[in-house]
């Protein structure tokens, strides 16, 4: 009993915190929504609260509140936000790889996060003037730094990752999630999009 009572207030801890983000993000938003792009917020903003749900459904509560099974976490959730923007005249293929088990909790929500907006990313404006596109996402270790990579790859328009001039707030939430992991960021500027971000 002690120990489902602890389990059970580091999970309200969770998900006080995570509620947090979802708040934070609205806040920001506020300021620049307009009639215009209010539906494209809506299901911008319900794919990352969908993003921390289900983060808190894949968690590994018969032992702790704090590991996330991370392969099944990721494909649900990028085929999640995929299918919220898939439109029918369109053929977009979504590969996924993770060779990492098990992450924590602290780790696995700001990495769905940025997974998030990536996936919407592509969906949005990555594939505009072609009907068939590829996301690709690969995570892995690397063997001799022992770092997590996410390595994404869309075989659209492409972007400039750190000069991008947009109005939206996907990549700047993108670069906040990805100082929270200290991580480093390379992109490659070529057809298509490349990002591999290690952590």
């Amino acid at each position: 009993m002690d120990q489902k009572q602890m389990l059970l207030s580091e999970l309200q801890h969770r998900v006080k915190n995570n509620l947090q983000y979802v708040i934070s993000i609205l806040e920001i938003q506020k300021e620049s929504a307009s009639h215009s792009n209010i539906d494209d917020l809506i299901r911008s903003n319900q794919n990352r609260i969908h993003s921390i749900a289900l983060l808190h459904k894949k968690l590994n509560v018969s032992e702790s509140v704090n590991e996330v099974d991370l392969k099944r976490y990721i494909t649900d959730l990028s085929e999640l936000v995929k299918d919220s923007y898939d439109i029918k005249e369109k053929n977009i293929s979504l590969f996924i790889t993770c060779e990492i088990e098990i992450l924590s909790i602290t780790k696995a929500l700001p990495l769905g996060l940025i997974i998030v907006e990536l996936v919407s990313n592509s969906m949005k404006h990555a594939f505009k003037n072609q009907t068939k596109g590829i996301i690709n996402i690969e995570i892995t270790q690397e063997k001799n730094s022992k770092k997590n990579c996410l390595h994404y790859i869309d075989n659209g328009v492409g972007f400039d990752f750190k000069n991008v001039q947009t109005n939206g707030l996907g990549v700047e939430i993108m670069k906040g999630l990805i100082d929270q992991l200290n991580g480093t960021v390379e992109t490659h500027l070529k057809k298509g999009f490349e990002l591999k971000m290690c952590f």
